[in-house]
């Protein structure tokens, strides 16, 4: 594989890292840094929990919590539904002792969703079996794990945290609608008073005065992307043709206008959005033919079409992802991931004081190139006339020099469902101002043209995309507390993964296959955590798809210094031939799919020395660190 990058990319990355850029010079694993200082810090692995249950890609570790009086580890395992519980007391043997099962108090749990320990008490988040109805926090003992109480919160109760005193959990409800968009919950924020878990008291926090004619709808930032597709138009489909352009056949074509976007689903494929060229009678004319992935070929496959007409409410429509709680405990900045947006909570008075739109990061720019394409067979970072929606997952709040800062994990994420899909590459997207683009950007194989984008860059409304943004920032961010941009990470997780893995960057977490995810989200950064050590404030952040953790020295946090990455992934074994398949356990090539990341000071760590934890979700498992 040809290794090429920018001539400023090579510069940053050797002025950020002293690292050859040859791709001689890569190993299987990364686990690099800059010569380590006195005051420096530095990971090394000394332990990991794998379970012989664990399944591949079956999330049988994703959110990890610690109780530093019974040095127990709780961990979310998806997979059975549970939540392990692992003895600490000995970080390079860690040993499972217990379980939770939410289904042994509730009849209709679904998924375990998240975990939060405080003051000897586990809680949490379980969404109803049907998805859509409201869930339930439950808290146990951490002792013993006894059961001690529930209470009913929101639609899909995604992620919870206590509050620095322990008095309250926080639960962001992410309210996503079910497959067809016919039911779309409302996103809301549940703040419980656990002083006595047995008699919970909870008070919700919505978004209803946002709505479009609410007492508060001018306060909604322009930005904040609403685009939910609550109320659509189902048609029936009665008959298609897979030719060169496809057409649907419909009972009732009369809501159907020329320059629509429709999402067609499949019975055997993936559903994806396709644009209305004509109409004649109840026939409608694609503009395409059916992308393969549809998988429309075949006569006995059934097609249910969706128009793109819906309109979601502002409290439907907004999905909190993510909670970090102001170290003082007085507010809460809440993700909106999908929506580009951070909703600002007064804890006491239980009101969104204000959201927040994040707005975009500028790709054109020198410190902000990327990898567009997944069939260019190459490293090739570097400048597009694209704008990135920072659209962060997990936040995390911390205080350095008396000024409280807010560290987001940049992802990105798209709504996929069979009711409504935005995504589509540039290629294959009608793009208003196409000067903007030049013909080499989409036809040559590094081009613009494999890069995925979104169908809500059409502002006016025309079927044609004004806007050029991609999911995600490939970075972590800090802003400070009154919502401004404080630093980014810029270009440098693919420029440093890329110097460490050569071939092998911008991999996907369930294949080796390298540079499969740079038309996406690249990296996709996904967890963070953030620690104070001797002194010095420090970030932590786990790429879910190239997998390891990144390390940075955010003491300083208008001007972030990477430190170390660290990978144990081995990059050469065969996992589609091999653990996909079933013949090897889902760990045999490493730690794959971090998810979440929990940093344990040397004062609450069971040796006195501080750790990092690392839950992987896609090979299911709990890897321990020492910090150095």
């Amino acid at each position: 594989m040809e290794i090429r990058k920018s001539i400023l990319a090579a510069a940053i990355l050797s002025a950020t890292m002293g690292l050859s850029a040859c791709a001689g010079n890569v190993s299987n694993t990364a686990n690099s840094a800059k010569p380590i200082t006195g005051k420096q810090i530095f990971l090394t692995e000394i332990g990991r929990f794998t379970s012989t249950d664990n399944k591949f890609d079956e999330s049988a570790a994703e959110i990890v919590a610690y109780d530093p009086d019974t040095t127990q580890v709780f961990v979310v395992n998806a997979q059975q539904g549970a939540v392990d519980v692992l003895d600490l007391s000995d970080p390079v043997h860690p040993e499972k002792v217990g379980t939770i099962f939410a289904s042994a108090h509730w009849l209709e749990a679904g998924a375990i969703n998240s975990v939060s320990v405080s003051d000897g008490r586990v809680a949490v988040a379980v969404q109803h079996s049907t998805k859509t109805s409201a869930g339930r926090v439950q808290i146990y003992g951490s002792d013993d794990l006894r059961f001690l109480g529930e209470v009913v919160v929101g639609s899909l109760p995604d992620m919870l945290t206590f509050t620095p005193d322990g008095r309250h959990i926080l639960v962001a409800n992410e309210g996503e609608p079910n497959p067809d968009y016919s039911q779309d919950p409302e996103g809301s924020v549940t703040i419980i008073d656990v002083q006595n878990p047995a008699q919970a008291q909870a008070v919700t926090v919505d978004f209803k005065d946002f709505n479009r004619n609410g007492p508060r709808a001018s306060e909604l930032p322009e930005q904040v992307r609403i685009f939910g597709n609550y109320g659509r138009t189902e048609l029936q489909v009665t008959g298609f043709e897979n030719s060169e352009p496809a057409t649907l056949t419909v009972k009732d074509a009369s809501a159907v206008d020329v320059g629509m976007w429709m999402t067609v689903a499949s019975s055997e494929g993936d559903p994806l959005p396709y644009r209305v060229a004509s109409i004649a009678g109840n026939t409608i004319t694609l503009t395409t033919e059916f992308d393969g992935d549809t998988e429309a070929g075949d006569e006995d496959t059934t097609l249910r079409a969706y128009l793109h007409d819906g309109q979601s409410s502002v409290a439907q429509d907004l999905e909190p992802e993510y909670i970090a709680v102001s170290p003082d405990g007085t507010e809460a900045w809440v993700t909106l991931q999908e929506n580009n947006a951070i909703a600002v909570i007064d804890i006491q008075q239980a009101k969104v004081t204000r959201i927040i739109a994040l707005g975009t990061k500028n790709h054109a720019i020198p410190g902000n190139e990327l990898d567009v394409s997944d069939k260019d067979d190459a490293v090739n970072i570097a400048n597009w006339p694209v704008h990135g929606m920072y659209m962060p997952d997990t936040i995390k709040s911390v205080e350095i020099n008396g000024k409280v800062y807010y560290l987001t994990a940049n992802e990105g994420d798209a709504r996929e469902y069979d009711g409504f899909v935005e995504e589509i590459r540039f290629a294959d997207a009608p793009l208003a101002n196409k000067n903007v683009f030049r013909q080499a950007d989409f036809t040559n194989a590094a081009g613009i043209g494999r890069l995925l984008t979104t169908l809500t860059a059409d502002t006016d409304g025309d079927g044609e995309l004004d806007e050029s943004l991609a999911y995600g920032a490939r970075s972590f961010s800090i802003w400070s507390r009154s919502g401004d941009l404080i630093a980014d990470s810029g270009n440098e997780f693919e420029v440093i993964t890329a110097n460490l893995l050569g071939p092998n960057f911008n991999n996907d977490n369930d294949e080796n296959s390298g540079d499969s995810r740079s038309d996406a989200k690249g990296p996709e950064p996904e967890a963070i955590e953030a620690a104070q050590i001797n002194g010095h404030t420090y970030a932590f952040i786990g790429l879910e798809r190239t997998g390891g953790v990144m390390i940075y020295d955010i003491s300083n946090p208008a001007s972030p210094e990477y430190i170390q990455y660290v990978n144990n992934r081995n990059f050469d074994y065969p996992i589609e031939d091999s653990i996909d398949d079933g013949n090897a356990p889902a760990w045999a090539a490493g730690d794959l799919g971090p998810e979440s990341i929990l940093f344990i000071s040397a004062e609450e760590a069971p040796d006195g020395r501080p750790l990092l934890l690392v839950a992987n979700e896609v090979s299911g498992t709990t890897t321990i660190y020492e910090i150095r």
